[in-house]
């Protein structure tokens, strides 16, 4: 299990694995291998190639020295540049002690020229100058020195941790922060690299191990999805019918968004619930039944332009009494007017399992927010960023610089399993609970996308998966299956029709 953490937190689990046996030397050891063992794919090779390593005070810097000591035994020619004065945390004086002799290095302030010429002729920069120590401002020095690496380093930029100038709590970046190619994050991925920019920010980041144990951590703020996760798809017994895997009641579609109702309903066809019935205005039913065979429908009133009107919220209220359900999906395509509020607010106060809202359902009681809390079972709300916006008040750049504390307190006031649909999509529960989705990518900016995720999410929650592991399960899928496709065919070219065909194959896993 891997964990996103907080300053303090990772600071504790340091601590403990100190007293555990596993020394602060140790561990700086392990996190300079580390690093090393990634520069070095990074590179393809550092034998022969030019490196120079930007060291801080601290524990950052003294990663830096082990860094800049193996990439020298493994004939790399590298610098290590003290940014700012020689090492000041016991760490990092000894380690520096111990490989003073064997690697090259000078202070930049005495020579400032002579490192801007190995910046501008390298083939990396490796940034170990504040790691998680740094906020506020940089000094002008330091700054100076990072604006020039950006702007003239010809190679790969790296940072070790977090990159020197991101406030790793809280995300803020100072404007000449390093940029880097790469972030290796070292045992836990830091809370602030999840905030906006400071992600965009970071290149690509890589977590490595460094050997601290899981029980060393005595809190956290999320977990990041892992393979661990398919653990938790409901397994196929033989003995079993198609009433075993669950009843799903998909409330979707109209004569504008009918590709909303087919993706959906696909999406939680392949996942394996049982049953799934898609409510629907007639002309959605006549243009998809021929591609989703497999579903029963329920046809309901629409108006003149095709969309639900209130007979068919009565249509739904009616179903609901006469027929028993494990799961409602409401919302993907309904269109954004007064019937889908009516629809989905009746929904939220009658239904008795679980309810997903999606898409409009989400838009249509923006205003009247608080009917989730008038829920007699648990419901999960998929919003993206700009619907989380109307349903929060908070602007999306405000949801954006904190994902993780916007999709908890919501989840926490409003009783509901929250998905905070994007990049590292957010799901949180109503304890406090929190998972970090890690896959998925770019191909999965399109429209229809997240109808399938939400088609994922209910089948399992029909299936018996509780929320929250349905949640985090039915995003990870989801993301799974678009790196799966784009890894074959690119992402420029990938269409959310193309995701449920993948997830039967992955889910067999």
């Amino acid at each position: 299990m891997r964990f996103t953490v907080t300053n303090e937190q990772m600071k504790k689990a340091e601590a403990n694995a100190d007293s555990a046996g596993i020394s602060y030397m140790k561990l700086m050891r392990s996190a300079g291998e580390a690093c090393f063992s990634r520069i070095s794919k990074i590179l393809g090779s550092v034998e022969g190639k030019d490196i120079v390593v930007l060291a801080g005070r601290g524990n950052n810097g003294g990663d830096g020295i082990v860094i800049a000591a193996m990439l020298t035994e493994a004939r790399a020619n590298a610098i290590l540049v003290f940014v700012q004065d020689l090492p000041k945390s016991d760490c990092a004086r000894e380690c520096y002690s111990l490989y003073e002799r064997v690697i090259k290095s000078t202070l930049y302030v005495h020579r400032k020229e002579t490192v801007q010429y190995a910046i501008a002729n390298c083939d990396a920069v490796i940034d170990c100058v504040f790691g998680t120590g740094f906020h506020g401002e940089l000094e002008e020095s330091v700054a100076e020195l990072f604006a020039y690496t950006n702007e003239n380093c010809p190679g790969v930029r790296i940072s070790v941790d977090v990159p020197s100038g991101i406030d790793s709590n809280t995300g803020e970046t100072a404007r000449d922060a390093f940029r880097p190619d790469f972030t290796i994050t070292l045992a836990a991925m830091k809370r602030g690299l999840y905030s906006h920019p400071a992600f965009e920010r970071s290149g690509r980041i890589i977590l490595a191990d460094i050997g601290i144990p899981q029980a060393m951590y005595e809190s956290f703020e999320a977990v990041l999805s892992d393979g661990a996760l398919l653990g938790m798809i409901p397994a196929r017994a033989p003995a079993s019918h198609k009433g075993t895997y669950g009843r799903l009641l998909n409330i979707a579609g109209s004569a504008h968004y009918t590709g909303a109702a087919m993706l959906s309903a696909d999406g939680a066809l392949r996942t394996g619930v049982g049953l799934c019935t898609l409510a629907t205005p007639t002309r959605v039913i006549n243009a998809v039944a021929s591609a989703i065979p497999e579903a029963v429908y329920l046809p309901l009133e629409q108006d003149f332009d095709g969309f639900i009107n209130d007979k068919a919220v009565t249509q739904v209220s009616d179903e609901l009494v006469c027929s028993k359900y494990s799961a409602i999906l409401v919302g993907c395509g309904l269109g954004n007017n007064k019937s889908t509020s009516y629809m989905t607010e009746t929904v939220i106060k009658r239904a008795d399992c679980p309810i997903i809202i999606d898409a409009d359902g989400l838009n249509s009681i923006a205003p009247n927010i608080n009917v989730l809390k008038e829920s007699k079972n648990t419901v999960t709300v998929t919003p993206h960023p700009a619907e989380f916006s109307r349903m929060t008040g908070m602007s999306t750049e405000e949801i954006q610089r904190d994902r993780l504390k916007a999709a908890r307190e919501f989840a926490a006031e409003y009783g509901c399993v929250t998905v905070l649909k994007g990049v590292n999509t957010v799901i949180a529960s109503p304890a406090g609970e929190m998972f970090v989705n890690t896959t998925g990518n770019a191909g999965l900016a399109k429209g229809g996308s997240g109808d399938v995720l939400a088609g994922i999410i209910a089948s399992l929650n029909a299936q018996g998966v509780k929320p929250l592991h349905a949640a985090a399960l039915g995003a990870y899928l989801h993301g799974l299956a678009a790196d799966t496709l784009a890894a074959r065919t690119g992402k420029a070219g990938l269409l959310p029709r193309d995701l449920p065909g993948a997830l039967p194959e992955l889910m067999n896993r």
